[in-house]
């Protein structure tokens, strides 16, 4: 029998009771399940995972992604999305350093974005006893609850465009403006043509219905989403800046500190997150795996 210990007031809970380093029987599994949908985000202490097993487990939620950033796949696991401020040998960054700079849903620039992710925590960045670069977590759904119903009415049938080029153009310019801030940074790779090809602009609802637990959220990012459908750009803007200001009060928010063997997953149609940069140089790395949701339209 697990225990499930809920933290956050929408979204955050301890799962304790379990080994994940080996295979689950159905009735646990299922309750890990049931757990993880109702409160959005949840997290175990003290794995000890080695990548096959985080693809094991989390692959028994669906299918999972292979990251259009080949460069910051873990070697032999294309599965594991790599986030770290390592550097190889060469100087080269061995996984992505910017993501999570803004509030975003993984991958909702996809005609399938994903349904969940699992982050495990390899090294954590400790100064003077603290762990540093939290991750925050908004619940979309508690938002969409709070919303006036004249706001509902609103942005019921409205729909917006999610860009991976602009939010790769969004780090760009973040990253320029660190660096002339004299915070130290290291290029990612550009995108190329093939990899933006892979992922077009997508268009979709505001309002999300959530294909497991039927609650709607907003499905709407300052990362990934480029604008309003049939707005003029300024009202669009307004009324985005609107809803993100919304979305990311503290009454909705989850911040994880990280441990040394946390695995993490949150529900990215449910919430959405943002990463915490107040670690480097201490060095930080993390694996991430992503199970692909079903088609939005």
């Amino acid at each position: 029998m697990i225990n499930v210990t809920r933290i956050g007031k929408h979204c955050g809970a301890e799962i304790s009771g379990v080994d994940l380093s080996v295979p689950l029987d159905e009735h646990t599994f299922a309750q890990i399940a049931n757990a993880f949908f109702d409160n959005e985000v949840v997290f175990f202490r003290n794995q000890q995972l080695t990548p096959a097993q985080q693809i094991a487990f989390t692959r028994r939620f669906g299918t999972l992604e292979a990251h259009v950033r080949k460069e910051s796949r873990l070697a032999g696991a294309d599965e594991i999305f790599v986030l770290s401020n390592k550097l190889d040998a060469n100087g080269k960054a061995i996984g992505a350093q910017d993501a999570g700079r803004f509030w975003h849903s993984d991958l909702s620039y996809k005609r399938e974005p994903s349904m969940l992710s699992a982050l495990y925590a390899v090294e954590v960045p400790v100064k003077d006893g603290v762990a540093l670069g939290n991750t925050y977590f908004a619940s979309t759904t508690a938002a969409y609850n709070a919303l006036s119903d004249a706001c509902k009415q609103r942005v019921e049938h409205l729909r917006n465009v999610h860009s991976y080029r602009e939010y790769r153009l969004k780090n760009y310019a973040a990253q320029q403006q660190d660096e002339r801030r004299g915070i130290r940074t290291v290029q990612e790779h550009a995108p190329t043509p093939e990899q933006l090809a892979s992922v077009p602009d997508t268009e979709m609802n505001v309002v999300r219905v959530h294909p497991v637990t039927r609650r709607k959220g907003l499905f709407i990012n300052e990362g990934h989403t480029s604008h309003l459908v049939g707005m003029p750009r300024a009202q669009s803007d307004q009324l985005l800046a609107r809803l993100y200001a919304h979305m990311t009060q503290p009454e909705f928010i989850y911040g994880h500190s990280w441990r040394v063997g946390d695995l993490l997953m949150w529900d990215n149609i449910a919430v959405q997150h943002k990463a915490t940069f107040d670690y480097d140089p201490l060095p930080r790395l993390m694996y991430r795996t992503t199970v692909r949701g079903p088609a939005v339209v």
